[in-house]
């Protein structure tokens, strides 16, 4: 009692709880909900023949939800608003069957929803429950790309990046990480563990890597201090957490597609010998994850920055060259046996708001590699190449024609 009394005072005198140390049966104990679903409470079928390499020819083109369901509170933020609030914090309309429509009418054939789950997680303050509402908000869009005959991918995308405690130089808050880490999957898994084959969960955004050192709302700004080789290493630890999770909770979840991030989704670091996939008791489930805004300068740069000029056009031989040498890396996990998603790529726009020079080639050709290779390419769009306002479509027909083919 005198052990609460204190703490409330602290709260109270608006202290930040953390300073003074975690009570750790406050909340670290509490029992993970049951978040079965209401909406499908029977496993759907599963076509346990198919395989990662086939499942990304299926998947065909892919687009990315962008700056929606993973727009975040921010730090020490209100976790109790309504789902849809943060769907819109980043300039984006509250998604809608029809978006879903419209990417299906476009060409795309699977889709991928970045999610930020601690926008309903009180994390900061030792909560690890994800809200119901926000569970249910997420169900709701995942089958409106089902409705669609879409293949969908969801993750834990940045999320305010709470991953940089797993690097953190207070040990507790390492503890803290894993135990957050299960609790978030367990939630997802049991939610969607009657989900069909469609439904695909990737264990992180680009956070695996270097990332597990960013500073955190419990760092108070500090930075990790794990090597790269202790990145490497809580990133391969963190990869087989989470395949090891997800087929433990039972259902479709003992054979569903897991889709795995790469180092930094870096193809060079993602190669290393140092990255290893996890093991699985399915065979040829699982799938990798990598990212290609190569030259950063052209995909991500409107305009100068300290690190880079801005680069306007794009395809040279020497740039095509590049991409094709890049993408033929991967071809290593193919022969492997697994699945290769491009979650990301795309081109940032001018500083006037204008297309850059030959952005539809450089689209067209990560599309006609992954074509050649068997990846899956995933556009990244928020509202830059596909609107997802009425009218809805691609802004430019250049771009719709790279998709329509």
């Amino acid at each position: 009692m005198k052990k609460i009394l204190i703490y409330s005072l602290l709260f109270l005198m608006g202290a930040n709880f953390f300073a003074f140390g975690y009570n750790e049966d406050f909340s670290l104990k509490v029992k993970v909900p049951d978040t079965k679903s209401s909406l499908v409470t029977q496993a759907q079928p599963m076509d346990n023949k198919l395989t990662a390499t086939e499942l990304t020819v299926l998947m065909g083109n892919g687009i990315n939800l962008g700056n929606t369901l993973e727009a975040y509170r921010g730090w020490y933020g209100n976790p109790n608003k309504k789902p849809q609030d943060y769907e819109q914090l980043w300039g984006q309309p509250v998604t809608n069957q029809k978006i879903f429509d419209a990417y299906k009418e476009a060409g795309f054939k699977s889709v991928r929803i970045p999610i930020a789950w601690t926008n309903m997680i009180d994390y900061e303050h030792g909560s690890y429950i994800i809200d119901t509402a926000y569970l249910d908000r997420v169900e709701e869009i995942v089958n409106y790309a089902l409705n669609n005959d879409l293949y969908v991918i969801i993750n834990d995308h940045w999320d305010g990046q709470w991953w940089g405690l797993f690097g953190s130089a207070n040990k507790d808050h390492r503890k803290w990480a894993i135990m957050m880490y299960k609790a978030i999957w367990t939630q997802i898994a049991v939610r969607f563990m009657n989900y069909g084959d469609k439904v695909i969960f990737e264990s992180a955004n680009e956070e695996l890597g270097g990332r597990l050192n960013d500073d955190t709302a419990l760092s108070k700004g500090k930075r990790g201090v794990l090597s790269e080789f202790e990145c490497y290493e809580a990133t391969n630890k963190i990869n087989q957490c989470f395949v090891d999770l997800v087929r433990s909770t039972g259902g479709n979840n003992k054979n569903r597609f897991l889709l795995i991030a790469g180092y930094d989704t870096d193809i060079d670091k993602t190669i290393s010998n140092s990255y290893k996939m996890p093991e699985d008791k399915v065979k040829n489930r699982l799938l990798v994850s990598v990212h290609y805004y190569t030259p950063s300068t052209y995909c991500i740069l409107s305009e100068d920055a300290s690190w880079g000029k801005c680069k306007n056009t794009w395809g040279t031989k020497q740039d095509i060259s590049l991409m094709r040498n890049q993408f033929s890396k991967m071809k290593k996990f193919v022969d492997e046996g697994y699945g290769v998603i491009i979650g990301e790529y795309g081109v940032a726009w001018q500083k006037d708001g204008s297309p850059k020079e030959n952005y539809d080639l450089f689209m067209k050709s990560v599309v006609d590699l992954s074509e050649e290779f068997n990846f899956c390419p995933m556009l990244w769009d928020c509202n830059g190449f596909f609107k997802k306002r009425d009218p809805m479509g691609f802004i430019s027909p250049e771009a719709a024609a790279v998709y329509k083919e």
